[in-house]
């Protein structure tokens, strides 16, 4: 600390391949907090170039991008990796923070090669061998990630269900540090909010997607329950297809699917709608749940990773079977307008309690400093 009591800041450097869905949203909560405690030339953040448009929040001061419109994500990763190491031995920041599976496997093993080079801290933002797939690959993945934890001081692990998957696949318990997600407190203005709700028809249940629209986030299994639902409700989907070899699933009549929008934008369209549906096959947190309960939207998500850290059933919302768009239909049945305004008194409430990113900031500086006294 200064001699006045003040914290000397420290320099962070985050390093992303992709920031399209969760990483995107963590970074542009995080990194303006810490540039205002800080200053603004205390963070840098390595993003594709493709991807800074969607992130408002982020000023082009704290951005540093790379081309990934070609080559597939090895390359892409290739070129974050070129651009980052170029960073550290210009700007020379304290902690170098990798953000997701292919900054940790790409950066690790560089970083390691540095005696003294910055702190390495790795935030996978749900294991990939957690994903479904064959159990061999799942080992593979689980063995290569064991190997690289040594190449890093922390492992920072968005949920408690996060790390106890690290510990049941042998990563060492010593590097694991649980720091949960949180959002920013912000309340969209009326306007926006009722330019929001004309995407829904009126009369109808306001349901609400948002994420990428691959296998994971069970988008199919939403767009199957608004057929069951017929014309009674209608779903506004916001995101887009990330995985490049997945084939698209055709929304039914009544859904609306937007591509990506701007945070401004969805945190509008949360204010608007009825309910949130959350239909992950798997999740390390589940972000956009917590940006729901922010706006006082109740969640149905499924019970799946860390998702019941967040939402609470019965109370913030409710909480389903995976791969069952029947289970959600009858769900959505038992949702009456005084159950939903209940779920949303109770929803605001416990992200208030809980999940502001201010509470993540300060766990991740104390964290930094920890690893990198000042």
């Amino acid at each position: 600390m200064n001699p006045d009591g003040a914290r000397v800041p420290l320099k962070v450097l985050h390093v992303a391949q992709t920031a399209q869905g969760g990483v995107g949203s963590y970074l542009e909560e995080i990194v303006p907090q810490w540039a205002r405690l800080y200053g603004a030339d205390s963070v840098r953040v390595v993003i594709p170039d493709a991807h800074a448009h969607l992130f408002p929040g982020l000023k082009p001061q704290w951005l540093v991008t790379f081309r990934n419109g070609d080559g597939g994500r090895m390359m892409s990763s290739l070129r974050m990796a070129g651009m980052a190491m170029l960073q550290i031995w210009k700007w020379r920041p304290a902690v170098v923070h990798l953000h997701s599976t292919f900054a940790g496997l790409v950066m690790r093993p560089l970083l390691a090669l540095m005696p003294r080079g910055p702190r390495v801290v790795y935030c996978p933002h749900g294991w990939a061998f957690n994903r479904e797939g064959t159990g061999v690959g799942t080992r593979a993945i689980a063995l290569v990630e064991r190997v690289l934890a040594r190449f890093c001081d922390a492992i920072v692990c968005v949920s408690r269900f996060d790390a106890g998957q690290a510990r049941a696949v042998g990563i060492r318990p010593g590097v694991l540090v649980v720091v949960l997600n949180g959002v920013s407190d912000v309340v969209a203005d009326s306007a926006s909010v009722k330019d929001a709700a004309r995407q829904w028809p009126e009369g109808c249940l306001r349901l609400l997607f948002v994420g990428r629209l691959d296998h994971q986030k069970g988008v199919d299994v939403f767009y199957e329950a608004l057929r069951k639902l017929g014309e009674g409700a209608f779903g506004v989907v916001v995101g887009a297809p990330v995985v490049g070899d997945e084939a698209a699933v055709q929304p039914p009549a009544n859904a609306r699917a937007l591509g990506w929008r701007t945070r401004p934008q969805t945190a509008s369209l949360y204010a608007a709608a009825d309910v949130l549906v959350v239909p992950s096959r798997w999740e390390a947190f589940g972000l956009v749940t917590v940006e729901a309960m922010r706006a006082g939207l109740p969640v149905i998500a499924t019970r799946v990773g860390g998702i019941p850290e967040a939402v609470e059933d019965g109370v913030t919302g409710r909480l389903i079977d995976v791969d069952a768009p029947w289970q959600l239909v009858a769900v959505l049945g038992c949702l009456d307008a005084p159950t939903r305004h209940s779920m949303s008194i109770n929803a605001r409430r416990r992200f208030l309690e809980s999940f502001r990113t201010e509470r993540v900031v300060q766990e991740l500086d104390e964290l930094y400093r920890k690893l990198r006294p000042v």
